[in-house]
């Protein structure tokens, strides 16, 4: 349906359908009836083969706020993934994964002229993005900062950290304000990277970012009775980052350019006790799969 034609109500919903979290759902619903392009954006640390959570829960919900009228920047992070050491750290290896997601997005249905690529290189070069940086970094405590690095995937439990990690954080704040986004999209293990941006723009009177958080897709191996490592201080999200669907875990993911006899025997091994929904993998790929709502 043409954005045209859809009211606040329809484009709400099309926003705010199959997320886990919305921050605030007011926010959202003022910008939509004031903004007639908002801007939105998601962030993705260029780390490998995209697997099926990244495409399916990630892909789905950029193609909503497409379809929404929203102005969408998909974030291709290569200094992040440098500071991050994925694929070793390796920038020309980083930059081509990043080439290779953004034929992915196309492959499974994202417009090209629909959504717009940035890397975080075209930021890194200007000296008012690293003022921002600085002002974010000035703004909160080290233990702050701290307790939004499980957005890495480190564990909080490390006792060694490299100190580049703790510039991730403002880095990924001073992101959003660069770009002047309206909402920030993520999984809902990144929120207290946007919780810092929105605490940053409290403090220093910039505009506040909305924020839509999707649910993390569990990995084929289904969860851990104890979560190797420690990524959250509360439990139950502990345990749910700990399982989410990972590339890096063996059996634990599809891919999504998997063959079909591929894709059916990872089925066949996948974890999915009768009578068990919570933490079934298979029901949430058929639930995000299938869902309109």
């Amino acid at each position: 349906m043409p954005v045209d034609s859809m009211d606040i109500v329809e484009r709400l919903s099309l926003v705010t359908r199959n997320a886990e979290e919305i921050i605030t759902l007011d926010e959202i619903r003022d910008l939509l009836a004031t903004s007639p392009r908002p801007k939105a954006y998601w962030g993705f640390e260029c780390s490998g083969m995209m697997h099926l959570g990244m495409g399916l829960v990630c892909g789905r919900k950029i193609k909503d706020l497409v379809e929404a009228g929203f102005e969408f920047t998909i974030f291709l992070a290569d200094w992040h993934s440098l500071i991050n050491n994925k694929l070793g750290g390796d920038m020309e290896k980083i930059r081509f994964c990043g080439g290779y997601f953004r034929e992915c997005f196309t492959s499974i249905g994202l417009d090209p002229q629909k959504v717009r690529y940035v890397w975080a290189s075209d930021l890194a070069g200007k000296v008012d993005y690293w003022e921002k940086v600085v002002r974010i970094a000035k703004s909160a405590s080290v233990n702050r900062v701290l307790r939004a690095l499980p957005i890495m995937g480190r564990r909080l439990s490390e006792a060694e950290i490299e100190a580049a990690a703790l510039i991730y954080p403002c880095m990924q704040a001073a992101d959003i304000f660069q770009m002047n986004i309206d909402i920030a999209c993520s999984g809902i293990d990144q929120r207290k990277a946007h919780m810092l941006a929105r605490e940053a723009a409290d403090k220093m009177g910039w505009r506040k970012p909305a924020c839509i958080h999707t649910p993390l897709l569990t990995g084929l191996t289904g969860p851990a009775e104890t979560p190797i490592g420690e990524f959250d201080e509360d439990k139950e999200m502990n345990m749910r980052i700990g399982a989410k669907m990972s590339k890096s875990i063996a059996g634990s993911s599809i891919l999504i350019h998997d063959m079909p006899e591929e894709i059916r025997q990872k089925i066949k091994n996948a974890f999915c006790p009768p009578k068990e929904v919570r933490a079934n993998p298979l029901i949430e790929i058929v639930r995000y799969a299938n869902s309109k709502k």
